[in-house]
């Protein structure tokens, strides 16, 4: 008999399928992959030479208000040694920056 038991256990864990679920009990992915900023590639988990930050938004009198704009940077941006230039294009496109 136990191992009817066990031979069940076998089949029911080879049939149930894994997935992560929030508080509110609603099914959620495993891993969402980032894009790049400035290429719009996607970020694959493995490209360890990827970068994201926060540039935080200020008011007139120089004073952080909470808002933040996320940037994404690939390895292969970074490899190029193109990032500074396209920190600067995004911020420039974004408002946050007078153009050179």
């Amino acid at each position: 008999q136990k191992e009817r038991e066990r031979e069940r256990e076998r089949e029911h864990s080879t049939h149930t399928q894994h997935s992560m679920q929030n508080e509110a009990g609603k099914k959620v992915d495993l891993y969402i992959p980032r894009k790049c900023s400035a290429t719009s590639r996607l970020i694959g988990a493995k490209d360890h030479a990827s970068v994201q930050f926060n540039i935080g938004q200020v008011n007139e009198d120089g004073v952080f208000t909470g808002a933040v704009d996320t940037v994404a940077l690939c390895g292969f941006i970074r490899s190029r040694g193109e990032a500074d230039d396209a920190v600067n294009r995004l911020a420039i496109g974004k408002g946050i920056m007078h153009d050179l």
